[in-house]
């Protein structure tokens, strides 16, 4: 690199010096050093990468496109889990609900056994009452002093 420089610098020189720096021109060396001072020179954005560069953004792009390959599977997976899970939930609630609509026929059977039951306590009771007031002996009445 420093030899590099050197040559460039007597190139330089010799461009600013007299008639000398053409005869330079013919000098395959000096060629070089220009060419390699002109490449210097070119905006970094118009050079294209080295082809290691390029190898090295492929290789990570196809690392990147693998990655995102898996994340999809994964979330798929992770769908039709979520999705299992909620037929079972579904199937559970299906199930339960058609319990709790058995406890409430139920129920409402019990109420209405309970409802004539007791109208039938209060029929009974009325007839105790009646026949016991049959079976008691008639008060007596005083009879009218004579």
């Amino acid at each position: 690199m420093n030899q590099e420089v050197k040559m460039q610098v007597a190139a330089f020189k010799e461009k600013r010096g007299s008639s000398a720096s053409k005869e330079g021109a013919s000098d395959p060396n000096y060629e070089n050093i220009t060419l390699t001072f002109r490449n210097r020179d070119q905006p970094k954005g118009s050079r294209s990468p080295p082809k290691t560069q390029d190898s090295e953004m492929s290789q990570k792009l196809l690392d990147l496109k693998t990655e995102l390959q898996n994340v999809s599977i994964l979330v798929q997976q992770c769908q039709e889990e979520q999705k299992l899970g909620c037929t079972e939930v579904l199937k559970h609630v299906k199930e339960t609900k058609g319990h709790v609509d058995q406890m409430k026929s139920s129920v409402q059977k019990w109420n209405e056994i309970l409802q004539k039951l007791s109208a039938d306590m209060k029929n009974i009771q009325h007839a105790v009452q009646k026949i016991s007031n049959e079976l008691k002996p008639p008060k007596q009445q005083p009879t009218p002093s004579e």
